[in-house]
């Protein structure tokens, strides 16, 4: 939707007014080619380098094809040598896009075998289709390529010229000797660009008369992944944009300003009959929707639960799955029918509402500074009188618990204005805010039951799940139609603290998606046959800590840490372990069950793991308290929070010695 106007305005302003000259051509696509006589590498490479790559060219000529109409053409070229069999299997066959909207224009890969050269071309690309499904692919494979192999391939395609947005990242996992990235465009279109994560070395050529170049000439490092961080979002990048066009006058040609009037326009826009017809019966049937199983919820609730248990959400672009009267009869929208249908119902029940554009956090953070339709990618809704989020084509996300990745995070927040007769866009740079640990809690009472004799053992388990601990499970169990599915779904609430374990006497309360946020998932059940008790002769040792779960360790860090840690959300887990030490034994070692680690910055505890116990007479009750509040944590705690990640775990080892008495 929005993306096509800005497109059409485009091309309406620059499509036919200019072409290029057929002098000062920087990049001919029919011109370029490699280098014919390439000796093979010979430079030191470390046993560990599983591939280096030797060159790297990317380029994206803008220019005016037979037809006078503006095209991009991009180039890809590459040149690796090949130093383990894990980059064999990597690199012996690579996609190539040659699908709808790209014309391939040129295409050859070699390579270079202990000094023999194999050479491939166009024809012989092949295609593939994805398993379970029809969509086809295209790739190319060399044939006997061995450790100490080069391969170089180059192709060219033609695109539709994409000026709002062009985001490319150059780090990968492995080193990038020659980087050079370029952008070329005719006059009087001038791009702007922003790096990220690496050194800043785009550099503006003046020296062209009829192009404008700016260009990134560098070494690219190996990107080096460390655990509780981003990676997709650390990497290095640049995103270039249209910024002005000399011939017309325009300047920030690419802002959110344009992005949230084309909002405003399609939000405000009128329906015609059908839509109206549509409109006015699902809001009569949304009025009295829930009413009596949950009279507290407000006429917000009311809408996000209706249409996300009576429509399906589909990804794709199809233009009925927008269409109000086709969504009703086929019970099924995609994005742009889903923003629709949520924005119509709105307006029309009097729900005074914001539109977001964000990003998924994992991937890539928000930018209020460098204006780019990147940044357009996720779609939200936010009732300012009732603090509530709504994400309109995710399923599980009900009650304000959406997507944990779009929280501690920035959108762009549009409102509508009516000004005369047109609606006007009134945007704002906003936080969505991160939910505490207390939003989120994972809460296990565990008690501890010997048989006679210490036979027939068994725990009785009581676990609450809230928040996004409990999004995972809620609104998953409204879709599962088979019982065994959904029996092993129950189950592992309570069984994933000893798979092995027999779940016998099971109760789940409050599995339905209307109740996240709302009410905790609940489970309560009885364990037997589990392994938790060791005989040591005479004695025996219960296993206290495998009573919380298995737990991440990270006990292989490296002492040096290169980024932050960053925390999917902040949560707490609260568990409560009880028994009873038999008769005729003796506890040995309660002291192992007390730990006490935390995360201070600036006098605030940020994250701990604690846990004591308490003994009156011969029953035992353990309390484990563990929670992660802030979003982010200064890499220079990482040690500190090491401590606290690696106390849990190590309080899963704990065992407690029941001595036979004498």
């Amino acid at each position: 939707m929005t993306l096509n106007k800005i497109l059409f305005s485009f091309l309406l302003l620059f499509g036919l007014q200019l072409s290029a000259q057929d002098s000062d051509i920087f990049f001919d696509y029919e011109e370029y080619d490699w280098e014919e006589e390439q000796a093979a590498y010979t430079g030191e490479v470390d046993d560990s380098t599983a591939a280096v790559v030797l060159k790297e060219k990317l380029l994206y000529d803008y220019n005016y094809d037979e037809d006078n109409r503006l095209v991009m053409d991009r180039l890809f070229h590459r040149r690796i040598y090949i130093n383990s069999t894990r980059a064999l299997e990597e690199f012996n066959r690579k996609y190539i896009p040659t699908g709808e909207g790209s014309e391939l224009l040129k295409f050859r890969a070699r390579a270079i075998n202990s000094g023999k050269v194999t050479e491939i071309d166009e024809d012989d690309i092949q295609t593939g289709v994805v398993e379970d499904s029809d969509e086809e692919y295209n790739y190319f494979a060399f044939e006997g390529l061995e450790v100490g192999s080069e391969v170089e391939y180059y192709y060219i395609n033609r695109f539709s010229p994409n000026t709002n947005g062009l985001m490319i990242t150059y780090q990968e996992d492995i080193e990038i000797q020659d980087f050079e990235l370029d952008v070329i465009t005719p006059w009087n279109l001038i791009f702007t660009s922003k790096v990220y994560n690496l050194e800043d070395s785009v550099v503006i050529d003046t020296s062209l008369e009829n192009q404008n170049r700016i260009y990134l000439h560098a070494k690219v490092p190996a990107f080096e992944s460390e655990s509780v961080s981003p990676e997709d979002a650390l990497k290095g990048r640049v995103a270039f944009k249209l910024d002005r066009n000399l011939y017309t006058g325009d300047r920030d040609i690419t802002s959110y300003n344009y992005t949230a009037q084309n909002v405003a326009d399609f939000l405000g826009m009128e329906l015609d009959r059908s839509g109206e017809k549509v409109i006015k019966k699902e809001a009569k049937e949304i009025q009295d929707y829930l009413v009596d199983e949950h009279p507290n919820f407000s006429l917000t609730n009311r809408i996000e639960h209706y249409i996300k248990d009576n429509y399906n959400y589909f990804n794709a672009g199809a233009p009925q799955l927008s269409d109000l009267e086709f969504m009703r009869e086929n019970k099924v929208f995609n994005t742009v029918g889903a923003i629709r249908f949520y924005g119509k119902l709105f307006d029309h029940l009097e729900i005074p509402y914001q539109f977001i554009y964000t990003t998924n956090r994992n991937n890539l953070y928000f930018d209020a500074d460098f204006e780019t339709n990147n940044y357009l990618d996720e779609a939200l809704f936010y009732i300012p009188d009732e603090d509530l989020y709504i994400d309109p084509t995710e399923s599980l996300s009900r009650n304000g618990v959406i997507n944990f990745n779009f929280t501690a995070n920035q959108g762009l927040f549009i409102e509508r204005e009516l000004l005369g007769d047109e609606y006007v866009a009134v945007t704002s740079i906003q936080e969505i805010p991160f939910k505490p640990a207390s939003f989120t809690s994972d809460t296990i009472k565990a008690e501890v039951v010997f048989g006679p004799d210490m036979i027939d053992n068994e725990v009785k388990i009581y676990r609450a799940l809230t928040g996004f601990s409990a999004r995972a499970y809620q609104g998953v169990f409204d879709l599962i139609e088979d019982e065994d599915d959904l029996k092993e779904i129950r189950e592992s609430l309570v069984s994933y603290i000893d798979e092995e374990a027999e779940v016998k006497d099971l109760f789940v309360h409050n599995a339905k998606a209307v109740y996240l946020g709302i009410k905790p998932l609940q489970a309560e059940a009885r364990l037997t046959d589990f392994r938790f008790m060791e005989s040591a002769g005479q004695d025996i040792l219960l296993n206290v800590g495998k009573l919380i779960g298995p737990q991440m360790t990270m006990y292989d860090e490296d002492s040096v840490r290169n980024y932050d840690i960053y925390n999917a959300y902040a949560r707490a887990y609260y568990r409560t372990i009880e028994f009873e030490v038999p008769e005729g034994y003796k506890m040995a070692n309660p002291e192992k069950m007390i730990f006490d680690e935390s995360l201070v910055i600036e006098g605030e505890t940020k994250a701990i793991f604690k846990s004591n116990y308490q003994l009156e007479g011969k029953k035992v009750t353990v309390i484990i308290e563990e929670w992660y509040e802030d979003p982010i944590y200064p890499k220079e705690y990482f040690q500190e929070y090491l401590k606290v990640i690696n106390a849990a775990a190590d309080f899963n080892k704990v065992s407690v010695l029941f001595e036979k008495e004498i």
